[in-house]
C-alpha cells in the first residue's frame, strides 16, 4: 500500500483524491492546507486520517510514503525539494516549477536521496492519446510528417486565482495550459526539441500574465511540430491534435467539452473511427503507474528529466516571443536516470 500526503487542497486536489479512491494499493493517509475548513472538509470527504497546518508538519510523519505537491507553480519547487530530501517519492503536478534552476534541483535532489519524482503531465495516460501512440509508434502510418495541437478554452478570468493570472507566480495560459499541448506533442514525436519560435501576448483579458501563444517546435529527428493555446474570454474549445504521416492520419480529441472526444484515423481520403479502450480517470491511471515505479523501482512514466525539458521548450518560447527570434535549446541527449544516477542517451527521446 502507497500510502499518500496530498499538500494543498485546492481544486485539483479533489481530482487527486477521487483518482486515490479508485486505487486497491494506494491511500491518502494526510493532507496539509494552511486553511482549517478545507482540510477538515477533504478530510471529512475522503476519510483522510490526519491533517496538518503546513507541509513539514506533514513531511514528518513517517506513515507518509509519497506526496502530491498540488498548489500554485511558484511553490512546486520549495515544497517539492523539502519533501525528497525528507524521503518522501514525489508527484508534483505541471509545470514542474519555473525555472530551469528550480527543475535541476528537485532532479538533484530525487537522486540524492534516491526516491521517485514524477510529474503530473496527464496526456501520457488519456486513453485516446495512448491509443494514437500506439499506432504512431507501430509504423502502421508509414513515417511522421508533422503534429498540430490545440488547447484552446475559456480562460474563466474572473474566478481565476490572483497567482494564476500573474506571470511572476507562474501564472498564464502558457505555462497552466499551454503545458499540455507542448508535452503532447513532445511526447508523440519522440524526439528533445532543439529550437523554439514562438509569438505569445494578453489578446483577451487585463492580467500581468499571457492567454494566448503559438510556437512552432524543431525536433532532433529533423522534424517540427505546431502548437496552440489560447485562453479566451468567450468562444467554443478546441482541444483537437493532428498526427500526420506519410500513409495516413490521426485526429483525437480527449476532451468532452468541445463534444468531439474520439479518434479517428485518416486513409483514403476518409476519417474512421478507432475503437479504443477508455477508462474513467487518467489520474488514476497517473497515480497507479507512479505507484508502479516505487514498487519496482523502476523510472516513473514521466520522470523529473522529461518535465524539465518541456519547461525548457515553455521559457524558451517565452523568450523567443521577447527577441522576436527563433530561440535554440542548449540542452542535449544526455543527463542521468533517477534510477541509477547513469546517464542516459536517447537516440529518438522517450518512448
Amino acid at each position: 500500500m502507497l500510502r499518500v500526503g496530498m499538500i494543498g487542497l485546492g481544486g485539483i486536489a479533489k481530482s487527486h483524491c477521487e483518482a486515490i479512491a479508485g486505487l486497491a494499493d494506494v491511500e491518502v493517509v494526510a493532507c496539509a492546507d494552511l486553511i482549517e475548513a478545507n482540510r477538515n472538509a477533504f478530510m471529512q470527504k475522503y476519510q483522510i486520517a490526519r491533517g496538518y497546518t503546513s507541509h513539514t508538519d506533514l513531511l514528518a510523519d513517517t506513515d507518509v510514503d509519497a506526496v502530491g505537491v498540488v498548489l500554485g507553480h511558484h511553490l512546486h519547487h520549495r515544497l517539492t525539494v523539502d519533501a525528497l530530501n525528507a524521503g518522501k517519492h514525489v508527484l508534483v503536478e505541471k509545470p514542474m516549477a519555473v525555472t530551469l534552476e528550480q527543475c535541476d534541483e528537485m532532479i538533484d535532489s530525487a537522486h540524492t536521496n534516491g526516491v521517485k519524482l514524477m510529474v503530473g503531465l496527464t496526456n501520457h495516460f488519456l486513453p485516446s492519446g495512448v491509443k494514437a501512440k500506439e499506432i504512431l509508434d507501430s509504423g502502421a502510418l508509414g513515417p511522421l510528417i508533422t503534429i498540430v495541437s490545440y488547447m484552446s478554452k475559456n480562460w474563466g478570468h474572473a474566478k481565476r486565482r490572483p497567482q494564476y493570472r500573474s506571470r511572476y507566480h507562474g501564472g498564464g495560459m502558457w505555462l497552466s495550459n499551454g503545458v499540455h499541448v507542448v508535452d503532447r506533442v513532445t511526447w508523440l514525436m519522440a524526439s528533445q526539441a532543439s529550437s523554439v519560435s514562438a509569438a505569445i501576448g494578453t489578446r483577451a483579458h487585463y492580467q500581468a500574465s499571457d492567454d494566448s501563444a503559438t510556437a512552432f517546435i524543431r525536433y532532433k529527428n529533423g522534424l517540427a511540430g505546431v502548437v496552440v493555446s489560447v485562453g479566451y474570454a468567450d468562444g467554443g474549445p478546441i482541444h483537437d491534435t493532428h498526427v500526420i504521416c506519410a500513409n495516413g492520419s490521426l485526429r483525437f480529441n480527449h476532451s468532452n467539452a468541445s463534444g468531439l472526444r474520439g479518434l479517428w484515423i485518416g486513409q483514403n481520403d476518409a476519417w474512421t473511427p478507432v475503437e479504443h479502450d477508455d477508462w474513467p480517470d487518467n489520474m488514476r491511471l497517473e497515480w497507479a503507474r507512479f505507484a508502479e515505479a516505487i514498487e519496482k523501482d523502476i523510472e516513473p512514466p514521466v520522470p523529473g528529466e522529461y518535465g524539465r525539458h518541456i519547461q525548457e521548450i515553455l521559457l524558451a518560447a517565452e523568450e523567443s516571443e521577447i527577441t522576436r527570434s527563433e530561440v535554440a535549446l542548449p540542452s542535449g541527449f544526455e543527463w542521468s536516470s533517477q534510477v541509477t544516477g547513469e546517464p542516459i542517451q536517447t537516440e529518438h527521446g522517450w518512448a
